[in-house]
């Protein structure tokens, strides 16, 4: 490439900026064939769009500063670079692998806000529903040799036949053994339900549980309890929230969340727990359902405003 082109004319290029009198000269120059080359091994990959412009900046310094010893006097004032052009393109070709190599290992993140439900495939094109307020993370790169995703709130899976994967979290992983299940991880609470096939359960105090179709945990600070379901599937997905031996304070944070409110009071609950459900379209008949059950006295405004009064 000409000498007389900026140092960042690369990351121009790469980055769709130049004219189109810059283009038909770079198009025109020997060295052209050869990032283009450099270019197209990464054309396929699907990439966040890189800071090159920064990247490459960096490495022209460092190369720059490399090529001064390379300088050779043709006259008192003025001085030409001998560098080697191939130097040039080992630094795009540096820049470009950089990039490449740090936005394949990227994180891949899936999120939920209060009152939202998402759903999304694994790249083993296993099936997973995010309930409210709550995050998936994976590496969908090297998922073939690291297949882990993390897991905070709330998420059903159904696996595809013959795949397997690891849920990790706060209290505890899950390891595929079936086909279809869930896990709710909040703080002080740790659920996964079996529905269909079979699946490992390592809790961080290091007890193992081989949970079947049907057979649930739960584990709430500190206590484990196992119990049987007999649903084919979570009930949130069916727009409603169920819950067996949950304490009252989990019960009212997935109000909040399935109803995207703040419920005030919260500090005069006490250690109760609540068995039942309620429903995610209506907020008086929820609450109704939870308080009344509980005993627990409230007030509710027309604005959707909760309150737990003192008792």
């Amino acid at each position: 490439m000409q000498q007389n082109y900026d140092d960042n004319f690369l990351a121009r290029w790469m980055a769709g900026e130049l004219t189109k009198s810059e283009l038909a000269e770079f198009q025109k120059s020997e060295d052209y064939a050869d990032y283009a080359k450099i270019l197209d091994t990464l054309d396929t990959a699907s990439f966040s769009e890189p800071d090159v412009e920064a990247n490459y900046a960096a490495f022209q310094v460092k190369i720059q500063n490399e090529s001064k010893a390379e300088i050779i006097e043709e006259t008192p004032t003025k001085a030409k670079r001998l560098v080697p052009r191939w130097i040039f393109a080992a630094a795009a070709a540096c820049v470009l692998l950089f990039v490449g190599y740090t936005f394949m290992f990227q994180e891949t993140i899936y999120t939920t806000e209060v009152a939202q439900q998402t759903e999304f495939k694994l790249p083993d094109d296993s099936e997973v529903q995010l309930n409210a307020d709550s995050k998936v993370t994976f590496t969908a790169f090297n998922w073939e040799s690291n297949r882990k995703l993390n897991l905070e709130g709330e998420a059903f899976f159904k696996v595809k036949k013959g795949e397997t994967f690891t849920v990790t979290s706060n209290q505890g992983d899950v390891t595929v053994l079936g086909t279809q299940f869930s896990v709710n991880s909040r703080v002080d609470t740790y659920i996964v339900q079996c529905y269909e096939g079979k699946v490992k359960v390592q809790l961080k105090n290091s007890d193992t549980i081989i949970l079947t179709k049907g057979k649930s945990i739960s584990l709430q600070k500190g206590n484990l309890e196992k119990y049987d379901i007999y649903e084919e599937k979570p009930q949130w997905l069916l727009n409603e929230s169920s819950f067996y031996k949950v304490n009252i304070k989990e019960v009212v944070a997935e109000m909040e969340r399935q109803y995207g409110i703040t419920i005030t009071g919260k500090e005069h609950l006490k250690e109760i727990y609540f068995s039942g459900r309620f429903k995610h379209d209506n907020l008086i008949s929820a609450a109704r359902t939870v308080f009344v059950a509980m005993g627990i006295p409230y007030t509710i405004t027309e604005g959707k405003t909760v309150e737990i009064r003192s008792h």
